[in-house]
């Protein structure tokens, strides 16, 4: 409306509809490099990162981005979005595949506290450890059924790559520190 008055009164109402676009699709992108650039540098920047991913994932350009990752994510994301035509599978994959993450966070959680003595720990939710063990498989039970039923869906496309997915993603976590060790030459990358 606002553009639209201004076209009545000044006749400059497509001129700043035009600017408006410009600056919302300069907007836009920034935003997509930041969320893209951000986890890659958390993740490519860590200490131990160079234990477990390739070399030439590290690669960085002279703006210090990590391009070969940034192309990875690129790859990766373009994939899955010419596959999902329909922005709703792309919904219903995003709501399988993002809660299968916290799987590891309560698995950790029950394995730290199975070795709670070897850990020297200022703060413990509690001693007891049928207590601690209570909240940690509770959360990983029912998150791990919530993940398994949103797989589900009447559509066979769409449930083949709900399945697909999450494999492929873990599959690619496991890959990608053996093509590390192999670059180093420590261990072959099959027996």
């Amino acid at each position: 409306m606002a553009f639209q008055r201004l076209d009545e009164h000044y006749h400059v109402g497509g001129l700043f509809m035009y600017i408006y676009s410009w600056c919302n699709v300069i907007g836009q992108f920034s935003t997509l490099v930041i969320s893209i650039d951000a986890p890659l540098r958390m993740l490519l920047g860590s200490k131990d990162t160079k234990n477990f991913i390739p070399k030439k994932l590290l690669k960085i350009n002279k703006h210090d981005a990590y391009i070969n990752g940034i192309w990875m994510v690129v790859i990766l994301s373009g994939g899955l979005i010419v596959t999902q035509a329909v922005m709703a599978q792309l919904v219903k994959l995003n709501s399988t595949t993002m809660p299968i993450r916290y799987l590891w966070v309560f698995a950790a959680y029950i394995a730290l506290r199975k070795q709670q003595k070897k850990f020297d720990t200022s703060y413990q939710m509690t001693k007891n450890q049928g207590l601690a063990y209570t909240p940690g498989i509770w959360c990983f039970i029912v998150t791990a059924a919530c993940c398994i039923l949103g797989i589900y869906s009447p559509d066979p496309f769409t449930l083949f790559l709900n399945i697909i997915t999450p494999i492929i993603l873990i599959a690619l976590g496991l890959i990608l520190p053996a093509i590390m060790k192999k670059e180093d030459g420590n261990i072959p990358l099959m027996n």
